[in-house]
């Protein structure tokens, strides 16, 4: 996956994180340090989504305000359905993670170059 990310990172795509769970996001930055591919990071504890978690609308609608970018823009990964399905009702566009290999080809179809 960190490979996956660096090179949509180096095509030019801006990278963001969207969490419900501080401690595992922690975790997965002090093992991963994902923050160097990423941009931003949205976490349910703080900044613009402080209070609010996936998939209540107002979690994508602060970040999509805090980007300045409309929902039609963001494309949103996730594993878990309930928050790709929320995504997507709010018009983003949406990808159930379930591999690597699945989410560039989704990526692909979408029309990203990378």
């Amino acid at each position: 996956m960190p490979a996956l990310l660096r090179r949509l990172r180096s095509a030019g795509y801006a990278l963001h994180a969207m969490s419900n769970y501080p401690e595992w996001w922690r975790h997965i930055e002090a093992k991963l340090r994902v923050s160097d591919l990423m941009q931003w990071s949205f976490i349910s504890c703080e900044g613009p989504m402080k209070g609010l978690r996936k998939p209540k609308p107002e979690s994508y609608h602060a970040v999509s305000s805090a980007l300045a970018l409309p929902p039609q823009q963001l494309i949103f990964v996730d594993d878990r359905r309930p928050n790709v399905d929320a995504a997507h009702a709010l018009g983003w566009g949406a990808v159930h993670f379930k591999g690597a290999a699945q989410l560039e080809d989704e990526l692909r179809a979408r029309g990203l170059d990378f």
